[in-house]
């Protein structure tokens, strides 16, 4: 977002200058937001996906542009990422597909640190940054050549208190060869509907462009702050997808308990039992930072991966 009229504080070592770009993003020149004030970028971490072609050498050649200004790199060992370990960095930078970068919302969201995707992967929708000038677009992101877009997440609970956040949905499915899933969907103790159908999608504004598009759902710009509900091969023609505002809170319980579910976020199995229903979606307070270079344009991502052109 950009602030009209923003003055910036008088330049001390306590609170740098903010540099403000143009349009609706924020640039910063080696500066992050911590609540209402920016520390240096001290140290990054750089979370790869080694089974892409040339990843060690990426992470090789992103560590040393790194080095050469100064910042410390930190290189997590597992994935999906132990609670902790961004403690400490001021940026996370994946080397990998969407996924990767999926696989560290959680940490990032609970660390309020941003972050950069380099794309080795197919896709692109959410890792801007090309792996074939990798070192370069790191040593400018370092250089404040760079802008942020602000994210919703989703937050959700399950029944036996696990929790977890989403940057692009939560799907809930019938699991292995199980035949339908009948959903009960309950929006902030208000009856919606049964879907008896291939599940449910929950889908951020982010996450639009991913399952809730193969499952018909609507494309919804990332600055908007509501969330969908999309049915996945609904046995009722009427069945559509919903779009609910912030502070709205959804319930999805089993209605069929002979038929076990699955339930994914961001694609990953979020809790294999069966105790897991019923769960509970809403969208969350935290939100998550993520580096574009200077000059992105949403939309004509969507005309690029969507072959509107």
């Amino acid at each position: 977002m950009f602030i009209r009229g923003f003055k910036p504080a008088p330049r001390d070592s306590s609170f740098p200058l903010l540099i403000p770009a143009s349009h609706s993003h924020l640039h910063f020149r080696f500066f992050r937001f911590i609540g209402r004030r920016m520390d240096a970028i001290r140290k990054i971490a750089i979370v790869a996906n080694f089974t892409k072609p040339d990843a060690a050498e990426l992470v090789e050649a992103l560590s040393r542009a790194a080095a050469d200004v100064g910042v410390a790199v930190a290189v997590p060992e597992e994935y999906p990422l132990r609670t902790g370990a961004l403690d400490g960095c001021d940026i996370c930078v994946t080397l990998g597909g969407d996924g990767t970068l999926l696989g560290a919302v959680g940490e990032a969201a609970r660390g309020d640190i941003p972050v950069l995707g380099i794309n080795r992967g197919k896709l692109g929708f959410l890792t801007h940054y090309p792996a074939e000038n990798a070192a370069e677009s790191l040593g400018a992101v370092l250089r404040g050549e760079f802008q942020f877009s602000t994210r919703t997440l989703l937050e959700c609970d399950t029944c036996d208190g696990c929790h977890a956040y989403a940057l692009n949905d939560v799907v809930v499915a019938p699991d292995g060869h199980a035949s339908l899933a009948k959903l009960r969907a309950s929006v902030s103790g208000e009856f919606v509907n049964s879907f008896w159908g291939d599940g449910l999608v929950v889908a951020t504004p982010t996450g639009s462009t991913a399952y809730n598009l193969s499952a018909g759902g609507p494309l919804i710009d990332p600055a908007a702050d509501v969330f969908a509900i999309t049915p996945i091969c609904p046995h009722s023609f009427s069945n559509r997808a919903l779009i609910l505002p912030r502070g709205r809170v959804l319930t999805i319980a089993a209605e069929d308990s002979a038929n076990p579910l699955r339930v994914e976020v961001d694609g990953v199995h979020f809790h294999p039992d069966k105790g897991n229903m019923p769960l509970t979606v809403w969208l969350s307070e935290r939100k998550l930072r993520l580096a574009q270079p200077v000059g992105f344009r949403h939309f004509s991502l969507l005309r690029s991966k969507l072959r509107w052109l």
